[in-house]
């Protein structure tokens, strides 16, 4: 009688350490997903332009009725794989860069300290386009008010 109870008793202790070790390790794994760290990390998203995407040239008539606007915009991101998301929200991208420049005066991004402001709105406006921020860099590489 006290094998077969000894016998329980190892049979029950090997249980609950099964039992104990299956929690863990699914522990592990839900809190790896939740916080998206070990086995489900996701690619930091890097905060440096390695690459850039042209935009086609943009001409449009200022917010003052008087003056127009011909620029060409080049677009910053880190990753390559992120040029095909890029390219397939383009024309939303265009758009928005449309209606931010078509809300401004030539006073408003005339002068030279105003270019930064005016590329950061671009940048956090273009964002929004994506479902993370995929933008890094604004480039204004033609830039004609008359």
């Amino acid at each position: 009688m006290a094998q077969e109870n000894s016998g329980k008793t190892r049979k029950t202790s090997l249980l609950a350490v099964v039992i104990l070790i299956m929690v863990l390790i699914v522990a592990f794994f839900a809190f790896s997903f939740y916080t998206k760290t070990f086995i489900f990390a996701e690619e930091s998203k890097p905060i440096t332009t390695e690459f850039t995407y042209p935009m086609e040239e943009i001409t449009i008539n200022l917010k003052d009725g008087k003056h127009y606007l011909k620029t060409k915009i080049a677009l910053g991101y880190g990753l390559e794989k992120d040029q095909e998301v890029i390219k397939s929200k383009e024309i939303q991208l265009r758009d928005g860069i449309i209606r931010i420049l078509r809300s401004k005066s030539m006073e408003e991004i005339m002068p030279v300290e105003k270019t930064d402001a005016l590329k950061k709105e671009m940048k956090r406006q273009l964002n929004q386009c994506f479902d993370k921020e995929i933008i890094t860099d604004v480039y204004i590489t033609e830039f004609l008010i008359q």
